[in-house]
């Protein structure tokens, strides 16, 4: 006899950071939503995490699939997708954590809205230690008023990765995530999810990011430009409603001379103005394009004027 399949495939992309990996894997063991499977994707991590690993794998419900390191999200997290056997699929990271009736309140929410076949909810944010950071910093809300792909567009979302859940056949439709992205991957999905589908927002603060020190986004200024890049030129691509058309065209105007200045402050002179040449046909629209571009400009005369011995 076959056993019944689970309703939710909950997927983990795991590399070190052993400290985290209790509170992240208790809080989806600890759902008040029993229905699920949880697939942990080791990206190929150092011994400590190996070993918790291997003592959460004698849980009936997790399953452990294990990599040589990628270094790529993307990479990881698709190999848990296409493992996963559950009707839908959410993801966390490994330093995050779901409140209780997360996975509950989520797919109720989400069973009410046949026009929705994605959804995520509102979080909040805590330190290293577990602690509220400062309340300016939390609640995060959805978009309201607006569709979800204009959302997407506009960088509004605020759809945070341990907070989506969406059909699985639908992840699949759309192609899982771009695994040549190591950075905006998430809001290069969320983006053909939202070509295909309205998202439902649960308003309520259902999960907990961790900001830390050890977060993987945002330690290369360069890198995350580049591939922010990237996902403003698929966007170009996929997005034809004439509406949203001139937020994309400033959006990759704007990063295009933020990406010529930090490529100059580096001394990489014909990166810088290979960026600049290519946002310039939108970019002079904006006075923050021309800043940007003035002060890549000042950094190449810094480079060339050399003190003298």
């Amino acid at each position: 006899m076959t056993a019944s399949l689970p309703e939710i495939s909950v997927v983990m992309a795991a590399f070190n950071r052993p400290q985290f990996l209790h509170a992240a894997v208790g809080s989806v063991m600890a759902q008040s939503l029993a229905n699920w499977e949880m697939i942990i994707v080791d990206d190929g991590s150092n011994d400590p995490t190996r070993q918790l690993l291997r003592d959460f794998e004698s849980a009936p419900r997790i399953r452990v699939l294990r990599l040589a390191h990628t270094g790529k999200p993307g990479v990881v997290r698709n190999v848990g997708a296409r493992a996963a056997r559950g009707q839908f699929v959410a993801f966390i990271d490994s330093d995050d954590v779901w409140l209780p009736t997360k996975l509950e309140r989520q797919l109720s929410s989400l069973r009410r809205r046949p026009d929705c076949r994605w959804s995520y909810t509102a979080y909040e944010h805590i330190d290293a230690d577990g602690k509220p950071v400062a309340p300016t910093m939390t609640k995060r809300r959805g978009p309201i008023g607006r569709t979800m792909l204009e959302a997407v567009v506009r960088l509004s979302a605020d759809s945070a990765l341990p907070t989506v859940m969406v059909e699985r056949d639908l992840l699949f439709e759309v192609g899982l995530f771009d695994e040549a992205l190591r950075l905006y991957e998430d809001h290069d999905l969320w983006l053909r999810l939202a070509l295909k589908s309205e998202a439902d927002v649960v308003q309520e603060p259902l999960v907990l990011v961790r900001r830390h020190d050890e977060h993987f986004s945002g330690t290369d200024d360069i890198a995350t430009f580049e591939d922010r890049n990237r996902f403003l030129d698929k966007m170009a691509q996929q997005v034809t409603v004439p509406a949203l058309r001139p937020h994309i065209r400033r959006a990759r105007a704007l990063n295009g001379a933020r990406l010529a200045r930090l490529r100059a402050r580096q001394g990489l002179r014909a990166a810088a103005i290979h960026a600049l040449r290519r946002s310039i046909g939108e970019g002079w629209r904006y006075s923050r394009w021309w800043m940007d571009a003035a002060c890549a400009l000042s950094d190449f005369g810094h480079e060339i004027e050399k003190p003298r011995r």
